[in-house]
């Protein structure tokens, strides 16, 4: 599983008490007087009469808004999205998520998140763009080795802020398709004055697409092949569960999903309130939360990580109120993620955002 002005016309009713001849003999005199009064729209310039093309038809009355949208399935969500939105390389973008960098902007627009440790017991976010862009996505953090595996699945395009030496051996050893702020700069990100560094640093999607084609970077690549659900369909052996909670090892990481039946979505609370965008100030929500337990250890005295992402381990998935145990297995570092059921059968996913909680072996879930 790889985973559509009303320029008012203002008509002036004629209030003319005359005879019919004697109307025609004006309106033959006087071409043109009669017009539209100005109209005035808010905050615009005055504009007078008919407009160039105009048919006085009003376009909701026939349907027309434009040129047919064509429509394709989106390879990482499932949704159906504009054409020309997925034959582009992924974009993956490490986002901080200390309570400093909280509210985060540009989540929502990622087709898949993963939520991984750091050091510290603070949490990381690799955001997986493909169909969506965003002029706001951040703060921006660095890299580390097992956020790089992690985007080796989509062969993605990589924006970052620095790293791990690790990290940054990895990225020239690896061929990276590299857009660390320390190279890319003010072509893609900035910082904002509302916040310190180094929870300030941001950077827009389209701008750091920009860049990376001209990098050479932009090219057709493999993706991923998610399995998605017929609508109304479920995945086999699931039990009922309307929330489920990720104790991540300090109070402020720990994350919990409530689910809503009427929107079919899973609402995001961490550290005990709820997790907003913030550009929209709405809630952070997904179409489908997995769990993947991995082995992990410190292996300094910063606390960095080293975490197995390759093998095989326990897994469970969260999707339409039900949750489903399971597996996960990857073959190789390049290779892609699969999650199976209790079946042995390859576990589906509703349309919609995914958001993958990967998480210590011993980590306690509740749901």
């Amino acid at each position: 599983m790889y985973l559509s002005i009303h320029r008012k016309k203002v008509r002036h009713a004629a209030y003319i008490v005359i005879f019919p001849v004697l109307i025609m003999s004006v309106l033959s005199l006087l071409p043109g007087c009669f017009r539209s009064e100005p109209v005035t729209g808010p905050g615009g310039p005055e504009v007078s009469g008919d407009f160039p093309g105009d048919t006085g038809t009003d376009p909701e009355e026939t349907g027309d808004s434009g040129p047919p949208v064509n429509l394709v399935l989106c390879p990482l969500s499932g949704d159906m999205v504009p054409e020309g939105t997925t034959d582009r390389r992924p974009l993956a973008i490490m986002i901080e998520n200390a309570p400093a960098a909280r509210p985060q902007s540009g989540l929502d627009k990622a087709d898949v998140v993963y939520e991984i440790l750091a050091e510290g017991a603070i949490t990381r976010f690799l955001a997986i763009f493909l169909h969506g862009d965003t002029e706001e996505a951040g703060p921006v953090r660095s890299a580390r080795p097992y956020y790089i595996e992690r985007m080796f699945e989509y062969n993605a395009m990589y924006a970052y802020c620095g790293g791990s030496e690790a990290a940054k051996n990895m990225v020239r050893r690896e061929g990276v398709a590299s857009l660390d702020e320390f190279g890319v700069g003010r072509q893609a990100y900035w910082r904002i004055k509302g916040r310190k560094a180094p929870h300030n640093l941001y950077a827009d999607t389209r701008k750091l697409r920009d860049v990376g084609a001209k990098r050479g970077y932009e090219k057709t690549v493999e993706l991923p092949e998610f399995q998605f659900l017929a609508e109304g369909k479920e995945n086999k052996e699931g039990i009922t569960s309307g929330e489920v909670t990720v104790h991540y090892p300090r109070s402020f990481s720990t994350v919990r999903w409530e689910y809503d039946d009427k929107q079919k979505l899973y609402l995001r609370h961490q550290g005990g309130s709820e997790h907003r965008d913030a550009v929209t100030d709405k809630q952070l929500t997904g179409s489908n939360i997995i769990v993947q337990y991995t082995n992990t250890k410190v292996i300094d005295n910063e606390g960095r990580r080293e975490i197995d992402m390759v093998g095989r381990g326990r897994a469970v998935l969260f999707t339409g109120g039900k949750a489903y145990t399971g597996t996960w297995a990857k073959k190789s570092m390049r290779a892609q993620t699969y999650f199976y059921g209790e079946n042995g059968e390859e576990l589906k996913l509703n349309p919609g955002q995914t958001w993958i909680e990967v998480v210590p072996a011993r980590t306690t879930v509740d749901y």
